[in-house]
């Protein structure tokens, strides 16, 4: 079995609760693809903690630690009736930001055959910005919160498409 690589802890929260540097990831965007005042126009936000899980030492070349390029972060995910935004910030400074509509995301959660214990949903989207659709993992954790948020992004992503 694949274990997973990150302690994720997710909380549902209103965008001005957020880190403040998911804040600053979330205005700027929303600012470079005129998307408004999010913090008005969310439907729902979350925010995920998530630390790298040491590695037991094995084998003659293993080392104890952390798996290889994981980083402790935090994410944020905002959902307005017409866009999802989903920014993230690593300790060492590295941050993502992306956007795109909502009635044209496909939900996704990873195979646990394929990615264990990770868990998450991959949203799929022609980002803002981007010439091709791609696939990025939100990362949730797997309590409360974590199936709240998803229930409810399913739910708000089938509502955009019928107003489509």
């Amino acid at each position: 079995m694949i274990t997973p690589t990150y302690d994720r802890t997710t909380r549902l929260c209103a965008v001005d609760d957020l880190d403040v540097r998911l804040q600053v990831l979330l205005d700027g965007y929303a600012g470079q693809h005129l998307l408004g005042d999010l913090r008005e126009s969310a439907r729902m936000c979350c925010e995920t903690h998530s630390v790298p899980i040491p590695r037991p030492g094995r084998g003659l070349f293993r080392r104890p630690g952390p798996a290889p390029m994981a980083v402790e972060n935090r994410a944020a995910a905002v959902v307005t009736d017409t866009f999802v935004v989903i920014v993230l910030v690593r300790v060492d400074g590295e941050s993502v930001r992306l956007g795109g509509r909502l009635a044209d995301a496909v939900i996704e959660v990873p195979d646990p055959r394929v990615f264990g214990g990770e868990a998450g949903v991959f949203v799929h989207a022609r980002w803002l910005g981007h010439g091709e659709a791609s696939s990025y993992l939100l990362p949730l954790d797997s309590g409360p919160d974590g199936q709240a948020f998803l229930a409810r992004l399913r739910d708000l992503t089938t509502a955009a498409r019928t107003r489509s």
